[in-house]
């Protein structure tokens, strides 16, 4: 029976349990650290964003309280009235996009933890 299981001249044998049970959760941790990773990215984004954003609507705001009444304004200053709004609105719309992405990330992070082999 021996010959059956030896590869080469050595016996076939097992590893510890611990040491399978480490190196399992080693790979685990290798997800997670990553998952973490990107959610981290994706919230220093979505701050960055936010700041632009605020950025955005200020200059739309200076520019309607320090240009005049609609109709009046000048082409140039209804331009990046237009522009900011524009640049503020694709904003918005990325900042939804990157939390509903962290909320992806967020729950497979959940996911994996409730999963995760405990070493």
């Amino acid at each position: 029976m021996a010959s059956i299981l030896s590869v080469g001249t050595r016996l076939f044998r097992t590893r510890d349990p611990s040491r399978d049970a480490s190196t399992d959760k080693d790979r685990f941790m290798t997800v997670r650290r990553s998952l973490l990773a990107a959610i981290e990215g994706a919230q220093r984004e979505r701050e960055g964003l936010q700041t632009r954003l605020d950025v955005y609507y200020a200059q739309a705001t200076n520019l309607i309280d320090n240009s005049g009444e609609f109709g009046t304004r000048s082409e140039e200053d209804e331009g990046a009235i237009e522009d900011a709004e524009r640049n503020a609105a694709a904003a918005r719309l990325r900042i939804g996009q990157i939390s509903e992405h962290m909320q992806q990330l967020k729950t497979v992070l959940a996911t994996l933890d409730a999963t995760a082999p405990q070493a």
